[in-house]
């Protein structure tokens, strides 16, 4: 993570994210995996990896005094711009908390196929959901800090 840029507002919200996320971990498995299971065992993996690559980031970038809301990977917060591949429609989500009070149009949960999919990948990336709907091949576009983060 050495070499990144943030502004001086997106370093302070992924520094207060990355508290809220270190804090909220054990909530979230016990809420939406209360068993032992695959997929408890592989969100939890996930959600690892997150809070480590979060906090590479944290310690390491340097702060801009440039004003901007990009970040270099997927997180918790950020709306993402992805290239569906096969229409080459450019869609646009916000990743979401499950537990986030009020989700609204292109808020997407962490929990969800696209969600998991989409967590920690940068702009370029291509990925596969394999969604209820099918499977969907798109390339990130671009990463932003959204309006709430968390």
């Amino acid at each position: 993570m050495k070499g990144i840029s943030l502004s001086q507002a997106v370093l302070e919200n992924l520094v207060a994210h990355l508290e809220e996320v270190e804090n909220g971990k054990n909530k979230i498995f016990d809420q939406y995996f209360p068993e032992p299971s695959k997929d408890r065992y592989d969100f939890e993996d996930l959600y690892e990896s997150y809070i480590k690559k979060l906090g590479d980031l944290v310690r390491n970038a340097q702060k801009s005094d440039e004003y901007g809301f990009e970040v270099p990977f997927v997180i918790i917060g950020s709306m993402v711009e992805v290239q569906d591949l096969a229409s080459q429609e450019v869609l646009r989500y916000r990743i979401v908390n499950p537990s986030k009070n009020s989700i609204g149009y292109g808020d997407v949960s962490c929990l969800s196929p696209v969600g998991k999919s989409l967590l920690l990948k940068k702009p370029g990336d291509e990925i596969e959901v394999n969604a209820p709907g099918g499977l969907f091949r798109y390339r990130i576009v671009s990463v932003r800090l959204g309006d709430n983060v968390g």
